[in-house]
């Protein structure tokens, strides 16, 4: 099962903030709080909706190899923020062009492209 750490980790390397989560997820902010940091376990459907939602931005959730219900850490391919953050950042910030982050690209550090 993916746990709160592998959802906070994919949520700071994204650059995404919880609130920002929770709009893209439809997951109260409060309850991904709890989950990060192991104060909750979620529900079945809830835990799908974060999934989902950071696996549409890119992350791809790594599971312990002897057993499959332990999340062991993240890796991110093809990083993409999703439809409604960069809606959200674009409403928040109309006059200025946006970054390359804010228009749906995600950057690695040390990137040169």
């Amino acid at each position: 099962m993916v746990n709160g750490r592998q959802i906070a980790s994919a949520r700071v390397w994204l650059g995404i903030s919880q609130a920002e989560l929770a709009n893209a997820s439809k997951v109260a902010k409060r309850t991904i709080a709890h989950i990060e940091n192991g104060g909750r376990i979620p529900h079945d459907r809830t835990l799908k909706a974060l999934v989902d939602c950071l696996e549409e931005m890119g992350v791809e959730f790594l599971m312990d190899d002897d057993d499959a219900a332990v999340g062991v850490g993240i890796r991110v391919r093809r990083p993409k923020l999703h439809p409604v953050i960069v809606s959200a950042r674009e409403q928040r910030s109309p006059d200025s062009s946006p970054s390359e982050s804010e228009s749906g690209n995600v950057r690695k550090e040390g990137d040169r492209s």
